[in-house]
């Protein structure tokens, strides 16, 4: 009885109170286009507030040692919109010990980290060379492998000060780490980063001192050092800052925040640059008021405007926003409404019962002379039978509401699992569906913005779209970084367009990490329409002949994440629950396994699990520029002939091209300085693979298998 009442008091506040109760605010909006990462510093103790500070935190003049202010920090930066921190790092037990907590409290929160080694000493001259090597060597062994640095495909140091030494000792100091690390430099100017670039992965430029009502070169300068490093093959952080005063340390320049106008300006001028992330200048340096951080003169303004700008998470000034999961779904909320009811109306049925037993019972004992019977007989008609009566309507109310749920659920489990389902998609031969595939694919019109080592003689998207042409498919299979460099549409309409845009209305694309250069993927978006999915997730299903085929997004810092819980795996499990067949396909734009330049990728692991428990027959990648077919793998990357799931990388679409290194024994075929495309046939039980090189149209690998 007490569930019962339970149910009875819920079903009357949901009828009752529902306009009542202020719905909690919503903490899970959509993550930013680009990772936003704030530079973060922990040089804090209580005593160095009262030096060159005209502001001061909301959360008290803190100590860098105090891990509740981490979680503050990490907590209020999630709901702005930023992904993680640039952490200011040199090796000093104070520092080391001050990392390692912040790790932890990271990696509870799931927030990233990445290091700015500061090469410089106070007086702004550099470092011994030696005395950095040694830290470099620190972070690499102890610090690097923890997931939290995970944030590009490997983890993520900053040299500050790289203008300051020698190309010889710049080179011989991050030689050694290149292959497990990505070293970037913080030069300032083109030439500063072509004098370096060799010994480099990329530049953070951390311009924070800019005026941008000012400087009418300041945009251009950007798109400069952008081009320039992304022409030699790096990665391009941009800067931005909500205002400037160093005036209390030295200086004697001021830019205003105007409200929040500095800070949009400047963000706008850093997404104009096509970088790989966004470097925010900062969160808590406070002696050049370029904090970000809530504070008592700025408040939460600043993180407000950042929120607003990366479509981040609301930002309450008190208290921090509720967590969303703990908000009932709409759906939920009608079930339990409908089971609240149907128990009220039982309840109501089942006393209206009772009364009239009762009176009837009153009525006959009044008019009809006492029949010689024992007592309790009596009582048991008068009494005990409407209760048993009243027992049984709520038992039967109980049976009901139980049903109701149960269907409640499984009415949500179907639509999960196919409300992102396209169904049957035509081909011309029912026997055999054929489909061609490639990722990597087009440059921009304008030649002044190649990027990712591109060149003008290696944009070859032409060729490969004659070669899609000459495999008459069925479907066209578009494996990310489709079009560079940031996937804007005008580079869609003046690029792609003119050669793999003929495909368009057979083309299943996945959206890779340039698409994502242009706000949330909006460009990608708005050129394939609804042919891209749900641009919030940018993955679907769909059957092609006797074949189901499901496409991923690789980009999992846009779309909740790719862990085991994820949105994007928990509808993968229930969609190939849901769509069984002898033979399946899956495809996204990072590959789990690669040789290539950007070698394997983690992030990704739990949807390669997934797929490989499921029985997937064949998986296809782009993002390294090569050819790569591994042997039938299992879920943690060994030789599996019986079971295993083939992988086959083909970001050969029409850009630049990579190197292989390190090839494990279960690389079966590998082309590189080639671009082509791959050519499938899907057959009922079995398909074959054709890697066709452009021009030629040369077959440079092919065989065929059977499905599990």
């Amino acid at each position: 009885m007490a569930a019962v009442c339970s149910l009875i008091v819920l079903a009357m506040a949901c009828l009752g109170g529902a306009g009542a109760v202020a719905a909690p605010v919503d903490s899970s909006a959509a993550p930013v286009n680009l990772p936003t990462l704030a530079y973060y510093y922990q040089w804090f103790v209580p005593s160095a507030w009262n030096r060159a500070k005209t502001d001061y935190p909301l959360a008290g003049r803190y100590s860098s040692d105090d891990e509740s202010i981490m979680r503050r920090h990490i907590d209020e930066a999630k709901q702005a919109g930023i992904d993680g921190f640039i952490v200011s790092w040199k090796s000093s037990p104070v520092n080391n010990r001050r990392l390692e907590t912040l790790m932890r409290v990271a990696e509870d929160t799931s927030f990233k980290l990445a290091v700015i080694y500061q090469g410089l000493n106070f007086e702004r001259d550099p470092l011994p060379v030696s005395r950095i090597a040694a830290d470099f060597d620190l972070f690499n062994r102890t610090y690097a492998p923890n997931p939290v640095f995970k944030i590009f495909d490997r983890p993520l140091l900053i040299w500050s000060g790289t203008w300051k030494f020698s190309a010889a000792d710049l080179e011989r100091t991050t030689r050694p780490y290149r292959s497990s690390l990505l070293v970037l430099a913080t030069e300032k100017s083109t030439e500063g980063y072509e004098r370096v670039s060799a010994s480099f992965d990329g530049d953070a430029y951390y311009w924070s001192s800019v005026d941008p009502a000012t400087n009418p070169g300041y945009r251009a300068k950007l798109k400069a050092m952008s081009t320039t490093v992304h022409n030699l093959g790096g990665i391009w952080i941009a800067p931005f800052a909500p205002g400037f005063d160093a005036r209390m340390v030295g200086g004697t320049r001021e830019v205003l925040r105007r409200d929040g106008a500095t800070l949009r300006t400047e963000y706008d001028a850093a997404i104009s640059s096509s970088p790989d992330a966004l470097g925010l200048i900062s969160w808590n340096e406070f002696s050049e008021n370029t904090h970000v951080e809530p504070s008592e003169q700025h408040g939460y303004t600043a993180l407000t405007a950042l929120a607003n700008l990366t479509d981040g998470r609301r930002v309450p000034v008190s208290p921090l926003a509720t967590d969303s999961s703990e908000q009932a779904s709409e759906n939920e909320g009608a079930m339990t409404v409908l089971s609240g009811v149907a128990v009220l109306l039982l309840l109501f049925v089942g006393v209206t019962v009772f009364n009239l037993t009762r009176r009837r019972s009153a009525q006959s004992n009044a008019t009809e002379p006492a029949p010689s019977r024992p007592a309790g007989i009596t009582v048991a008609r008068e009494f005990l039978l409407p209760k048993l009566l009243i027992v049984a309507v709520l038992t039967l109310g109980i049976i009901l509401v139980i049903a109701v749920s149960r269907l409640g659920a499984a009415s949500r489990d179907a639509t999960q699992a196919t409300e992102l389902y396209l169904g049957s998609q035509p081909v011309k031969d029912a026997k055999r569906a054929v489909v061609a595939a490639a990722g990597d694919i087009s440059c921009p019109a304008d030649k002044a913005r190649l990027g990712e080592k591109t060149g003008p003689k290696s944009c070859r998207m032409q060729q490969t779209s004659d070669l899609v042409v000459k495999a008459a498919p069925d479907a066209v299979l578009a494996l990310g970084d489709l079009q560079y460099p940031s996937g804007s549409l005008d580079d869609f309409m003046t690029g792609y367009e003119r050669n793999w845009g003929a495909f368009r209305n057979i083309t299943y694309p996945v959206p890779g990490n340039h698409e994502y250069g242009t706000p949330r993927a909006a460009g990608y978006y708005s050129y394939f329409g609804s042919r891209a999915g749900d641009p919030n997730r940018g993955y679907y299903s769909f059957d092609l002949g006797s074949w189901h085929i499901v496409a991923l997004n690789s980009e999992c810092q846009h779309v909740g994440g790719c862990s085991e819980t994820s949105p994007q795996a928990t509808w993968l499990k229930e969609d190939l629950a849901a769509h069984p067949r002898d033979c399946t396909l899956a495809y996204w734009h990072r590959p789990r396994f690669s040789s290539g330049a950007h070698g394997n990728n983690l992030d990704n692991e739990a949807l390669w699990r997934i797929a490989v428990g499921a029985g997937v027959d064949l998986v296809i990648n782009g993002h390294d520029h090569d050819y790569e077919r591994f042997a039938p793998l299992n879920a943690d990357g060994d030789a599996d002939a019986e079971n295993g799931t083939t992988e086959i990388v083909v970001g050969t679409g029409g850009a630049s091209h990579y190197r292989f290194h390190l090839p494990p024994p279960t690389s079966m075929a590998r082309v590189q300085d080639e671009n082509g495309i791959l050519r499938l046939e899907l057959a009922d039980g079995d398909y074959s693979w054709a890697f066709l090189q452009a021009p030629e149209n040369r077959v440079l690998d092919a065989g065929s298998a059977q499905c599990h």
